[in-house]
């Protein structure tokens, strides 16, 4: 990732140590970090400050719902969302990026906003 670019990352987590220590991890590779615990926090979060990406994990509760407010959402519905998952899990809904890790997720970001 370029020194200078900040983008935004909105993490969507329910386990406050989960959430804290992917907050770490992205604002020590100079993303800013907002961060959501379910579905409905992160629609609202995400049409306040449009993120970059949307980072959360397939366990998150709301998971299926996220994805799917997300899609019906006019301003919303090309929001990148990504996982950070070392075994590549699954993943019914083919526009979810699954992601080996932060390096990765850094290139997705800057690609997705080069578009």
């Amino acid at each position: 990732m370029s020194q200078n670019k900040t983008h935004t990352v909105l993490v969507v987590e329910d386990v406050d140590e989960i959430s804290a220590n992917m907050s770490a991890a992205l604002k020590q590779r100079g993303h800013l970090v907002e961060r959501a615990s379910n579905a409905e926090q992160a629609i609202r979060m995400a049409e306040q400050n449009r993120p970059a990406m949307i980072l959360t994990d397939l366990d998150l509760p709301t998971f299926d719902k996220l994805l799917k407010l997300l899609r019906a959402h006019a301003d919303l519905k090309n929001t990148v969302v990504a996982i950070v998952d070392i075994n590549h899990p699954q993943v019914a809904d083919q526009t979810v990026n699954i992601l080996c890790d932060f390096q990765a997720l850094d290139e997705l970001i800057e690609s997705s906003q080069a578009k």
